[in-house]
């Protein structure tokens, strides 16, 4: 046995000084008098015989506070009658201890008894005796013996650790205290001891504990009871990921929700699209998000913040939220404080690198200049070759031998994103403090993620160009129970975000990259002609490369262009104040929340701006080309040229001057306000739940208008035996969107369930042994939608301007402004409704050890405002009316199963989600097309029109005998299409519903956690399909904007010539300018965007509890996190994820870290 009290003393100095110094640092702010005169509490007590033990255990419960003593101090078996009201506890004690001969004192919260003989415990103050009820026990969890778990007499400082084996041994003031059993990463555990002199305590995973109670609806829910549509990740899902953007880390992690990550990599910018059950309007589509049961933005918050991961999906579930729920609800509840005998000190650190992977690959000079001549004769099949510019075969050969920057005078050959790409490196610390009292809690935390640039040359000037980001997370939330009844709750939340990025654009170097030739310079050399002495003089960081037709440097757009940094401070504050009002009726609790979130940020202006010539912009950095030959023609042939340089950007013979400005985003803040009534009570076999709340927030946005919603919600709950579920929510919510007399509406939703395992029949039956639990639900209700397009307010008015347009006037057609409607404002004007049923079986198999969670979901969505497609021209209104005339449905599948398994020291986890959607446009207020198959009603939003490719030409008679095209001329190995209306003419009117749209229909995760000792592994795949997406676009074209600008695939080696007339080939006849007819949308071009993605590989080590205690740890684990390490598609050009039609965004990053977490 080791007991807290026999520990060496220098052991228990440094622990109660470590523990102090955090406990004052921390716990001073919310001392909140905790300790406050707890003896004025008043209580009542009416008992008739009780014994004395019993009657101090009520006066316990009433006045939430430990009352402390030894056998040897009193006979608590002593029998007791008591009728008293409205009393302090002082009172009470001297009462009901009149006949004992002892007395009482408070100490550290707690109420201690002592004997008034005992002079010693009178002058130094209570003390629990050692002598009493004598306890031993071992403490497991799901892998056997837990090493280092605290174990307290419960309102005491009486405590021990267990052994190596979990064994402990500790002494109890009497056989009916409770003992509080604690350990980082388990949930907290109190256990009376009823007479036992030996226990068994199994400890659970704090993250299966969180998983068992869900929060829905402005309140929390035990999952078995749950009959709506949710689903719960943890922190432990999330806590690793080494990501700026939480919405980026949740892709794949959860049945229902859809993540896609179009804007590409680019650091502080990666931020993800998140669906809940895909696209069931075409209007607005985004989720709420809620945030400590406030409505906040969830991009920037630290993994290491957040303790669970909720969303809503179906009408029971989202009802609550009324207006602003048909879209789903994202809940997020950041982690709080736990009672504990010390604060749970936790640090992580992990340093790594990102860079971007999967780049389009590219032709090198040599092979594009064999193409570029290809071209250039299949354009001219007229003319005599020798006639034409084209590369000579001296100089291809040259190419093929060069090393790419002409320092051998051999010719330039650039790969533009070797050039422009290097690895970055990233960082991510966090320090949390965890603690308190069984009257205060905290939790603090803050974190600091940097996340470095992958732009190289953004040094070569004085001015560093970098892209670079770093966020700041703060958070404290405090919770104190001021008597057992009446509590508070104080949370705090900050962040800072500091974005620096290049004066250029992400999409600007990614389209040079795509689009530059690479046998151009970057740099022109100095050739030691004088005619250039000044141009040198004036250009000291070099003379950059351009012209009319390569109006961007690449090497200027990352060192040349300056910078802008944006700076971003958000600040989240709540405070709720509750009570129980059980002298009303057991069960009743009212709660009042208060919150204010505030942020601002500004702009750092030091970017090199753009200037315009028509339609073509220049940066206002200098360029140069050769005097000779146009458009770098000169560099076909010659790369060493010895010539006179030209400007190239003609107003500049010197990078202008950067531009020094400051400005303000718009500054936002919000109050909100909330009170809610709680019900929540059994009565034998029926377990009934209720609440009532009502809401209001204000939003202000610079100087406009504020922006207000308010409502109310109802909620109730009935369970007979835990088998019989019944839920009905009602939301009675407005908007300030709609006129007066249409602001508020009422949003209904029911569900029942039945959990037939928990019948006998069931449970008595050989089939429990397989099935251990199932339960059936389904749930039906409406919900609504109160965002209107491109931000609009008050769509109701009319707005006022020119938009009728002008008017003309006598002989001289003098030009006359006009006033006007610009737009009609809405009759009627109302909010989308969405009619949502969902039907779902949740089931658990052999015990626990594998769950099975599967919807069916149902939703018809009508009222959607959209702008009117019906009226005719001759209406003489220049800017079509919008209505709530559009109506969508949306279905779908969506599912997870899980198999959890432990044999001795190995455990393993594996588990699956996904989910399948699939809309159908029912009215968007469209005249039938000419042929009814090009409708888009009746087809999936999004939906991909095109022609369907037949192949190519073989030759001039196959053309002729084929229905004509009307796209421009066509010639063999073109691109042949199909006839699909029969009129001999393959036109725009052959155009049909092809493949899926760009959404994916279906996403998916699936992995494995396996756990041996001390060393871990953890393994997540995701994926999509049912996707596709239409190539095309400069860059992608071969040669579209002529023969001296584009850059080529390696794919277009793969094209059909005569030599080589291939069906399969992925390109066709290549030809200077492109191709109208060869680039139509068509099956030719649509590909299939599914992939499988290795996102996460992690492998970890948790060093052993013995080796850690001589350094005052109770925990130490190393690991290795690799994301995004392979993908794996049938479309090999680029990452499929990005969804571009010619790889033009910045690409997915591939990070790998190294960290450690270490607890104290």
């Amino acid at each position: 046995m080791k007991y807290l009290l026999n520990y060496p003393p220098q052991l228990l100095i440094k622990q109660k000084v470590v523990r102090r110094v955090l406990t004052i640092g921390l716990c001073s702010c919310v001392s909140v008098g905790m300790y406050a005169n707890i003896l004025a509490d008043e209580v009542s007590l009416t008992c008739k015989n009780k014994t004395l033990k019993q009657a101090l255990e009520l006066i316990e419960e009433q006045a939430g506070v430990s009352i402390v003593y030894s056998n040897n101090v009193l006979n608590d078996e002593a029998k007791v009658t008591c009728k008293t009201e409205n009393v302090t506890l002082e009172e009470m004690l001297r009462i009901l201890l009149k006949d004992q001969n002892c007395s009482f004192k408070v100490e550290d919260g707690q109420v201690v008894l002592y004997a008034l003989n005992d002079r010693k415990t009178e002058d130094a103050g209570p003390t629990v005796a050692q002598e009493g009820f004598r306890v031993k026990g071992r403490v497991l969890d799901a892998n056997g013996p837990l090493i280092g778990v605290n174990i307290m007499v419960k309102g005491t400082m009486n405590g021990v650790v267990s052994d190596m084996d979990g064994n402990f041994e500790i002494m109890a003031p009497y056989s009916g205290a409770s003992l509080v059993f604690s350990y980082i990463g388990y949930q907290a555990q109190e256990v009376k001891i009823n007479g036992r002199s030996d226990l068994t305590i199994k400890m659970v995973e704090d993250s299966k504990a969180l998983e068992e109670v869900v929060v829905v609806g402005y309140t929390t829910q035990k999952k078995a009871t749950i009959t709506g549509s949710v689903s719960t990740i943890t922190t432990k899902d999330l806590k690793q990921s080494p990501t700026a953007n939480l919405n980026n880390a949740l892709a794949g992690r959860m049945p229902g929700l859809m993540v896609n990550q179009f804007g590409g990599g680019e650091p502080g910018a990666d931020r993800a699209d998140l669906r809940i059950r895909g696209m069931g309007t075409y209007g607005d589509k985004s989720p709420i998000v809620i945030v400590d049961g406030v409505e906040r933005d969830m991009s920037y918050l630290a993994p290491e913040e957040i303790e669970t991961f909720t969303i809503l999906k179906d009408a029971s579930a989202t009802a609550p939220y009324g207006v602003r729920g048909a879209n789903g609800v994202i809940i997020i509840t950041t982690k709080r404080g736990k009672a504990s005998e010390k604060p749970s000190v936790n640090f992580k650190a992990s340093v790594g690198t990102n860079s971007p992977v999967k780049f389009p690959q590219y032709l090198g000079s040599a092979d594009y200049a064999t193409l570029y001549n290809e071209a250039m004769i299949n354009s001219n099949p007229t003319t005599d070759p020798s006639k034409l510019e084209l590369f000579t075969q001296e100089a291809i050969a040259n190419y093929r031998k060069a090393k790419g920057d002409n320092s051998d005078g051999l010719g330039y050959n650039w790969d533009y994103f070797d050039y422009a790409f290097q690895p970055g490196i990233q960082q991510d610390y966090s320090l949390s403090i965890r603690g308190g009292s069984e009257r205060a809690r905290y939790y603090v935390m803050a974190n600091y993620y940097s996340q470095g640039g992958n732009y190289k040359h953004t040094d070569v000037t004085e001015t560093d160009t970098q892209a670079k980001f770093k966020r700041y997370n703060f958070r404290a939330n405090v919770d104190v129970d001021i008597t057992k009844d009446f509590y508070v709750r104080v949370d705090l939340g900050a962040r800072i975000t500091d974005r620096r990025a290049p004066g250029t654009t992400a999409s600007e170097v990614v389209k040079l990259c795509n689009t530059l030739p690479p046998y151009l310079p970057i740099v022109v050399e100095s050739n030691g002609n004088p005619d250039n002495e000044t141009y040198e003089l004036n250009n000291p960081y070099g003379m950059l490369y351009g012209d009319y037709k390569h109006r961007r440097n690449i090497l200027g757009e990352l060192s040349r262009r300056g910078y802008l940094q944006e700076k971003n401070t958000y600040l989240n504050g709540s405070f709720a104040i509750g009570h129980k009002l059980d002298f009303i009726t057991k069960g009743l609790k009212i709660e009042g929340v208060f919150s204010y979130d505030a942020s601002e940020g500004n702009w750092i202006n030091r970017k090199l701006g753009d200037r315009a010539d028509g339609y073509m912009n220049f940066s206002k950095y200098a360029t140069f080309q050769p005097a000779e030959g146009s458009y770098g023609s000169i560099y076909m042939n010659n790369p060493n040229y010895t010539g006179a340089y030209i400007l190239g950007n003609p107003w500049y013979d010197q990078d202008e001057t950067i531009e020094n400005g400051f400005s303000h985003n718009a500054a936002e803040s919000k109050t909100y306000y909330q009170l809610k009534l709680d019900y929540l009570r059994t009565f034998g076999d029926h377990d009934v739940s209720a609440m009532v709340l009502f809401n209001r927030s204000n939003r202000s946005y610079d100087n406009r208008v504020a922006y207000r919603y308010q409502g109310m919600t109802a909620r109730a709950t009935y369970a007979f035996q835990n088998k019989y579920l019944a839920e009905f929510n009602i939301g009675y919510n407005g908007s300030e969107n709609f006129p007066k007399g249409q602001r508020f509406g009422i949003f209904p939703a029911g569900a029942i369930g039945y959990l037939i395992s928990n019948e006998k029949f069931w449970q008595n039956s050989s089939i429990n042994n397989v099935v251990s639990m199932l339960k059936l639900k389904g749930s039906m209700g409406l919900v609504g939608a109160e965002a209107l397009p491109n931000n609009r307010r008050y769509a109701y008015l009319t707005i006022v301007g020119d938009g009728l347009g002008g008017y003309i006037f006598g002989p001289n057609e003098t030009n006359y402004a006009g006033t006007g409607e610009n737009q009609y404002g809405v009759v009627n004007l109302t909010w989308e409704k969405g009619l949502k049923s969902n039907i779902g079986i949740q089931a658990e198999f052999f015990g626990g050890d594998v769950s099975l969670d599967v919807d069916y979901f149902y939703e018809k969505r009508k009222d959607i405002l959209i702008q009117r497609n019906s009226l005719p021209g001759i209406a003489g209104i220049n800017d079509m009316p919008f209505a709530n005339l559009g109506r969508m449905e949306n279905q779908g599948v969506d599912g997870t199963i899980e198999y959890n398994k432990s044999f001795r020291d190995f455990s393993m986890r594996v588990y699956a989600n996904g989910t399948f959607t699939h809309n159908t446009v029912l009215d968007q207020d469209q005249p039938d097309y000419q042929n009814k198959y090009q409708n888009r009603v009746g087809k999936r939003h999004n939906q991909q029109f095109g022609l369907i490719a037949l192949g190519y030409f073989n030759d001039e008679a196959e053309i002729a005998r084929s229905p004509k095209q009307q796209f421009g001329t066509v010639r063999p190995g073109d691109v042949k299409y199909l006839d699909v209306n029969g009129d001999g003419i393959v036109d725009s009117n052959d155009e049909v519903a092809i493949g899926y749209s760009s959404i994916p229909e279906i996403v998916y995760g699936f992995g494995t956690q396996l756990m041996w000792k001390g060393f871990d592994v953890g393994i997540f795949f995701r994926g999509q399909t049912r996707v596709s997406y239409m190539l095309g676009g400069e860059g992608f074209v071969p040669f579209q904007e002529g023969g001296d600008r584009g850059n080529l695939f390696v794919e277009a080696l793969d094209r059909w010539t005569v030599d080589n007339p291939r069906q399969d080939a992925f390109y066709p006849r290549l030809s200077i300018g492109g191709s109208t007819n060869n680039y139509q949308e068509s099956t030719k071009w649509q590909v299939d965007g599914s992939f499988l993605r290795l996102a996460d590989l992690e492998i970890g080590y948790s060093f052993p509890k013995k080796w850690l205690e001589p350094m005052f740890l109770s925990g130490l684990r190393i690991y290795f996190h690799g994301t995004n390490l392979a993908v794996f598609s049938p479309f090999k050009m680029w990452d499929p994820e990005i969804g571009k039609g010619r790889g033009d965004a910045y690409p997915l990053q591939r990070k790998y870290n190294f960290g450690l977490r270490v607890n104290f």
